[in-house]
């Protein structure tokens, strides 16, 4: 994921400071498996892969920091993966 973002950034230039801020800090958690920008680009969100017990401690430290870098609130959307698409019978 951290490849894909650093692509992003650096290959497509469609990141910004915000969303590499973000990426850079989820880099410092041990409990973050990876992250990545997604989204339209020049803004948009991040995607965490981060283990299920510290997902509200990632979101509450990452929104401190996020707030006092930018003066913007960070709004987080937690979610889980689920089992993926399959055969509907109608």
């Amino acid at each position: 994921m951290y490849a894909s973002h650093e692509s992003l950034q650096h290959d497509y230039e469609v990141s910004c400071p915000e969303l590499d801020f973000l990426v850079d800090l989820s880099r410092q958690n041990p409990a973050v498996l990876g992250s990545r920008m997604m989204g339209g680009g020049f803004g948009g969100c991040t995607l965490n892969l981060i283990h299920s017990t510290a997902v509200e401690r990632f979101i509450s430290e990452s929104a401190e920091a996020y707030s006092s870098r930018f003066g913007i609130q960070l709004v987080a959307y937690p979610v889980q993966i689920g089992s993926g698409a399959s055969e509907c019978e109608v």
